[in-house]
């Protein structure tokens, strides 16, 4: 995890000045001297950062103060993936401001959704039998990946929901790349290309435009949907045509005192769908696995929670 910060903030081009100092009574480790990481509100403070790894005990508010005792003179910033009691709450942030487990992850998963970090798949994720079903590492960086449309620090805030573990994956999906003709009234006809999400999660279909890609696909774990969420070729040829038809308003007018009117009727433009070159491609949607009361995959476009099981 050390390695994960000290990247992450030179990506956030947060200069360190390396130091050494340790003591044997507290178990935070030292990572380097800052004067500015924007993400965690110090602009112009000269601050030492430090690391608490993992651990099966909490941070406790006495160990904090031993640590006030012991540590030098100035500001302290200290990445925990150790639970914080809520007894450390009332320390003078001035002074320590802690960043809690659940803070790193979501500072993290940005970074790997936004493409300024790649993170590398683990190979003992879960000893779960069900999870791993459904769980594989996705290592094709030739893959697209489409941008999230959603922060899951503003999703969670605005649902109350706090105390969670999270870590970002992908979810597959599939673009649909269909070209064509539209079929208008007196035999009229107008090519078109569309490019043409699906979404197995969703269970839909929509139009995409090419700037919703990633610039660059993470390696993350990807997760596939159950296979009765694909649509069949006749159903997908259904849907196609709905999304790509048209109705616009039509030429045709009768003559009036005044002149020719204009009709006010819409005429339906069709996709010629026998002759339509279809073609599919896999794409990845960002997500995040997320622990409430059971694991859940939260959609990193639409926002909506699913099981990690087969969807009916």
């Amino acid at each position: 995890m050390e390695e994960t910060l000290r990247a992450l903030m030179g990506v956030r081009s947060v200069d360190l000045e390396p130091f050494d100092i340790e003591f044997a009574s507290s178990s935070f480790r030292p990572i380097g001297i800052a004067t500015t990481i924007p993400d965690f509100g110090i602009h112009s403070q000269r601050t030492f950062i430090w690391h608490a790894p993992t651990g099966f005990l909490p941070i406790t508010r006495s160990e904090l103060i031993r640590f006030e005792m012991d540590a030098p003179d100035g500001s302290h910033l200290i990445f925990s993936e150790r639970k914080i009691l809520p007894e450390c709450e009332p320390l003078d942030s001035s002074k320590l401001q802690i960043v809690t487990p659940e803070q790193i992850s979501h500072w993290i998963g940005r970074a790997v959704l936004s493409g300024d970090l790649v993170a590398s798949a683990i190979e003992d994720y879960s000893s779960d039998e069900e999870l791993d079903r459904f769980v594989s590492t996705s290592k094709d960086q030739g893959t697209n990946v489409l941008c999230s449309l959603i922060d899951i620090a503003s999703w969670t805030t605005n649902r109350g929901i706090e105390g969670f573990s999270s870590s970002p994956l992908l979810l597959e999906a599939r673009i649909w790349q269909v070209s064509g003709d539209l079929q208008g009234p007196k035999g009229s006809s107008e090519s078109g290309e569309w490019t043409i999400l699906e979404d197995p999660w969703s269970q839909r279909l929509s139009i995409i435009g090419d700037s919703e890609n990633m610039k660059s696909a993470p390696i993350l774990r990807s997760v596939s949907p159950p296979k009765e969420n694909w649509l069949g070729e006749d159903r997908l040829k259904q849907e196609i045509s709905k999304i790509v038809e048209e109705r616009r308003r039509g030429e045709s007018g009768e003559m009036s005192i005044s002149g020719k009117v204009r009709s006010m009727l819409l005429e339906k433009w069709i996709l010629d769908i026998p002759r339509a070159l279809i073609e599919n491609s896999k794409v990845m949607i960002p997500g995040w696995l997320i622990s409430l009361d059971s694991d859940k995959i939260l959609h990193g476009r639409n926002g909506r929670l699913y099981d990690l099981v087969p969807l009916k």
